[in-house]
């Protein structure tokens, strides 16, 4: 939810790993202070035995989920103003720990723990952006996988339905920020799935003349779980497979321009993005692909 809060670009930032991935565990076992700033402490990774400063404007968030808290009830920049005018004269300069981030984060977005085509798509659609591009993240793989690996540079530049997981929500958050903020690139990432809740969006795009650029990963299917299906229920297949509509077809129906990327090609995406967000008007881009890896 806080992604951007501190930019990607900054030396400090590690980004949004999960706390249970080797090198962030590490890292994070080498403090006994952790200072939790507007987070509902939702993760259950956290290591035991860890006391939590937890800053929050809301009071019934304070230790709800972790016990060993310390509380501390107020707006996130006015506290951490006033805790910084307060500890600057108190506590010693440090070293810089540059280095030890540096270090973590190579180990944890560096390809050893990459997924592909996932990493390459990310990748791809993080160059065709401008930094303070607006992504919104929808429940499929990609959605899911840019949670952790989508570098972000600014607050308020990436959105998603967080803890609601609301299936199909994507494509119209995106008109909504794009209208809210006409000035900005905007693309959505949904799955074929999930933008069929809300295909019907396409005709408010064309008559307002949105320039959202949407693209869908299509592969025919629910494809979150019928790999959960597959993995977990051994292999009873129930309701996962979609039969769609031609995409292309669809869009050029609501006077939409279409783009197919075929072959997972994540140069010919990355140009497709570019390219749509330089162009007067909503698109919608096709991205066929087989079943995805696990993106978590």
């Amino acid at each position: 939810e806080g992604k951007g809060t501190v930019s990607d670009h900054h030396y400090l930032s590690l980004g949004t790993p999960r706390t249970r991935d080797d090198p962030f565990h590490d890292y994070m076992a080498r403090y006994d202070v952790i200072l939790a700033v507007g987070t509902r402490m939702a993760s259950p990774n956290i290591m035991r035995g860890q006391k939590i400063v937890q800053i929050d404007i809301d009071e019934a968030e304070i230790g709800r989920n972790y016990p060993n808290t310390i509380g501390v009830v107020g707006d996130a920049r006015l506290t951490l103003e006033e805790m910084h005018r307060v500890m600057s004269n108190t506590v010693p300069q440090r070293e810089s720990r540059r280095e030890d981030v540096d270090s973590v984060r190579k180990q944890y977005f560096g390809e050893a723990l990459a997924a592909e085509p996932l990493e390459s798509f990310t990748k791809a659609v993080r160059k065709a952006m401008p930094d303070d591009g607006i992504l919104v993240a929808g429940m499929t793989q990609m959605g899911y996988y840019s949670r952790l690996h989508f570098p972000v540079y600014s607050s308020r530049s990436y959105l998603t339905s967080s803890y609601f997981g609301n299936l199909g929500f994507a494509y119209p958050v995106a008109l909504g920020a794009k209208v809210a903020c006409p000035d900005k690139a905007v693309v959505a990432l949904s799955g074929d799935g999930g933008f069929m809740y809300n295909v019907q969006e396409l005709a408010t795009a064309a008559m307002y003349g949105i320039n959202v650029v949407l693209v869908v990963f299509n592969d025919n299917a629910f494809g979150n779980v019928l790999r959960d299906q597959k993995t977990r229920f051994e292999g009873r297949v129930y309701g996962s497979h979609l039969k769609n509509p031609d995409f292309m077809k669809l869009a050029e129906a609501f006077g939409v321009r279409g783009v197919k990327v075929e072959d997972q090609d994540a140069e010919r995406l990355q140009e497709a993005v570019s390219e749509a967000i330089d162009f007067d008007g909503p698109s919608l881009i096709e991205v066929p692909v087989g079943e995805m890896p696990y993106p978590y």
